[in-house]
């Protein structure tokens, strides 16, 4: 079921008479990844608690997919790479270093909870984490990523992909496999339709995830390589590619990048993080004062439930449950424009 801001109307869209642009994040949004990259991060905090650092107790699984999608939600942690050993460390410090101490008790929720807070002030995600965990309790990012990565890829993969012999999952099959679109076929030619016909890309992979991804949601199409270390430049029916090495969310040059790449003329951003949200907050903050030859761009979040009011609160535009739930909720927008 999609939500329209109370108020949104003509001005959402600045100068233009309606919207020409869609921009989308991969995970959560075009490609389900509850079981992939969200499970990778769940098993690689247990392998950095269990297994390098030999600490016990505690639930098992330490993680659960809520406690993931909190952190999500809280932003900050929109790179798996930063969350997984944010995970890790807040376990490490209460099994060890937070022992007999009240926050060892503490769950996951309620540091979600202070991780939001933290980011609300401007001073969350790492920054955050660094602050409140000791750093005895945090393990190195660097064997953090790779623990992830393997268990994501899986042994295979990271010898063809990386040219690396696998150090911490010698023998995992790889999660990536099982990811499945959610963009339904249907979607692009509604909004077409509706007059949106430049369509592009903001994610937190890097390549070969970014290619990999193309090639589940848009098989017909052919990625342009770009030179550089960014990956590929487009993969039709996008024209944009903005990946994590090149722009980090919620960096609004991100979007400043898309826009400018594709001449949009009003667009809208997609996503289902509290840093996808938050790219395009602060693209309106700190990037439109100064540059009014930009576009407008609208927030679209996608969630249910919990996740779908803190979308709101937090001054999302609209919020579907799904982005096959697109079109009708523009429609509804563009009937509320006719309607004045």
């Amino acid at each position: 079921m999609f939500w329209l801001r109370p108020g949104l109307g003509r001005a959402a869209l600045g100068s233009a008479a309606w919207l020409d642009t869609a921009l989308f994040d991969i995970d959560g949004v075009l490609i389900d990844t509850s079981s992939s990259y969200r499970r990778s991060v769940i098993e690689a905090t247990e392998y950095l608690v269990r297994v390098h650092a030999g600490l016990a107790g505690g639930p098992d699984p330490l993680v659960t997919p809520e406690d993931v999608t909190a952190f999500k939600m809280a932003g900050g942690f929109n790179s798996d790479w930063d969350l997984t050993p944010a995970l890790a460390g807040l376990w490490i410090a209460r099994l060890r270093e937070w022992r007999g101490d009240p926050r060892a008790g503490r769950p996951l929720s309620a540091w979600a909870a202070d991780a939001l807070a933290a980011t609300q002030a401007g001073r969350g995600g790492v920054a955050w984490l660094r602050a409140t965990v000791p750093a005895s309790a945090l393990p190195d990012w660097e064997m953090a990523r790779w623990v992830h990565d393997e268990l994501y890829w899986g042994a295979a993969a990271m010898r063809t992909l990386y040219g690396r012999e696998p150090q911490y999952a010698p023998d995992a099959p790889g999660l990536a496999h099982v990811e499945e679109p959610l963009l339904p076929p249907e979607t692009l030619p509604a909004l077409a339709a509706q007059g949106i016909t430049r369509y592009g890309v903001i994610t937190g992979r890097i390549s070969p995830e970014v290619e990999q991804a193309l090639r589940l949601i848009a098989p017909d199409g052919e990625s342009r390589a770009v030179n550089g270390p960014h990956g590929v430049a487009a993969h039709p029916p996008f024209g944009v590619i903005v990946p994590a090495s090149l722009h980090t969310k919620p960096d609004p040059q991100a979007l400043v990048y898309a826009v400018e790449k594709l001449g949009a003329q009003a667009a809208l951003y997609t996503g289902d993080t509290g840093d996808d949200l938050d790219l395009t907050l602060r693209y309106r903050a700190e990037v439109l004062p100064y540059r009014t030859d930009l576009p407008a761009v609208i927030a679209v979040a996608v969630g249910d439930g919990a996740s779908a009011g803190q979308f709101r609160a937090r001054g999302a535009d609209i919020t579907v449950s799904g982005v096959g739930e697109l079109p009708a909720a523009l429609a509804a927008l563009r009937a509320r424009l006719v309607a004045g």
